[in-house]
């Protein structure tokens, strides 16, 4: 990875990832990209160092998913108030920031933009500004380009993301970051793209194209204004598949990340981009998979899961494709779009879910683009009452990978790939 900690007392699975570096006051010996240092006055028992090169630039402000608010305080556009982990306090979570709460990194000597503050345990996304913008959502975020993400960001992007990880200090308990610890080296997975079709792909550690048992799939969607690379730049699944498979908690799996922008000229708006999306999983996706990424062609082999619009792709195809997969996952479904309320609900669309075995419906509590929380638990009685086993996850955050992070990481603990 392009980022080194300076901290001997890390744990042996962070030590994989990292090298201790010389003496701080050694200014030649630190490299760019983020530093990791072990630090016992910070909240989180951690400092991050961030650091950005561009001589072009005449201010440059942090951005990132690494900025803490109070729950209440939590909009669709940014908390009304919120703080880097300096600040942090129990009961944070995590958030986007309003433009003006940006921090401002610090041009040195060396001509290096640079900012430290804490920072708690967990994966994060972060990014630099170069340009005043009056809204997070719409700011032009550039990628750390000694920290690159693990595919590329499309050349259209107006944000890439890089990624930290923060080990976990015991006597510093911030967030359970148990799914995002990294794993030996041995024990990571490859995450490559594929084009025809447009997909990321993650393939596990000692991956046999040749074995005789094919690899369970996991199929998962963006949300609209991403790509196929969105849960990987930004939605740890890598580091969390290697996790899950680590510990026993999956069977080695392949999972591939579907891109949905270019189904149509009208994209969204096309009346036919769910039936579109249909033939996408099922003309190209399911046989590429099988075909070249020797996967199983058991439904009860395969699982798919979606945030956001990609939740109500994963609603679509358990609703109207009998038998496809075993077990969904359907995470800030938006309110708006294509609701299927549970007292809407047919017998026949009851029917067609039931050849899947089991359900995942979560939420951000202070999402105000999804139904509430009460609405998903109406959703998962509708299902069991079916004869699904249906799982339900609630945790504070708006619509941000902070939710989906955890989404998938429970997904992976209770629902997918269950026999």
């Amino acid at each position: 990875m392009g980022w080194v900690a300076r901290a001997c007392g890390l744990s042996a699975a962070a030590l994989a990832l990292t090298a201790c570096t010389a003496d701080a006051g050694s200014r030649e010996s630190v490299a760019l990209g983020p530093e990791v240092v072990a630090d016992t006055s910070a909240p989180s028992g951690y400092t991050v160092t961030f650091r950005y090169e561009d001589a072009e630039a005449d201010r440059v402000w942090l951005a990132g998913d690494l900025y803490y608010a109070d729950a209440a305080d939590i909009r669709l556009e940014g908390a009304t108030q919120s703080w880097l982990g300096d600040d942090w306090t129990e009961g944070d979570a995590s958030t986007l920031p309003v433009a003006t709460d940006l921090a401002e990194l610090t041009r040195g000597e060396d001509g290096v933009w640079e900012i430290t503050t804490a920072v708690p345990a967990g994966l994060w996304n972060y990014g630099f500004v170069t340009s005043g913008c009056s809204l997070i959502l719409l700011c032009a975020v550039a990628e750390d380009p000694a920290n690159p993400p693990p595919l590329a960001t499309a050349n259209t992007a107006t944000q890439a993301w890089s990624q930290v990880f923060v080990p976990v200090d015991e006597d510093h308990p911030t967030y359970d970051a148990s799914t995002e610890i990294p794993v030996d080296a041995d024990q990571r997975g490859t995450v490559s793209r594929v084009d025809d079709p447009d997909l990321g792909v993650y393939l596990p550690a000692g991956y046999d194209p040749d074995r005789a048992e094919p690899y369970p799939l996991l199929v998962l969607s963006h949300g609209a204004g991403d790509d196929e690379t969105a849960w990987f730049t930004q939605g740890g699944a890598a580091e969390q598949l290697d996790h899950a498979i680590a510990a026993g908690v999956i069977e080695p799996t392949v999972a591939v990340t579907t891109d949905f922008t270019g189904l149509s000229a009208a994209g969204m708006d096309d009346p036919e981009f769910f039936d579109l999306y249909v033939d996408l999983i099922t003309a190209s996706v399911l046989p590429y998979a099988e075909r070249e990424l020797h996967t199983s062609t058991d439904p009860a082999d395969r699982s798919f899961a979606g945030l956001s619009m990609g939740g109500r792709l994963a609603e679509h195809l358990m609703l109207t494709q009998p038998g496809l997969f075993g077990s969904y996952g359907m995470w800030s479904m938006p309110a708006a779009v294509n609701d299927t309320p549970a007292a809407a609900l047919t017998q026949a669309q009851l029917t067609t879910a039931a050849t899947a075995s089991a359900v995942h419906l979560g939420t951000g509590a202070q999402d105000s683009l999804t139904p509430t929380p009460r609405e998903f638990a109406d959703l998962a009685a509708a299902y069991e009452g079916a004869g699904m086993l249906a799982t339900t996850l609630e945790t504070d955050g708006g619509h941000a990978w902070w939710v989906w992070r955890r989404m998938l990481a429970d997904f992976l603990e209770t629902t997918a790939l269950r026999r």
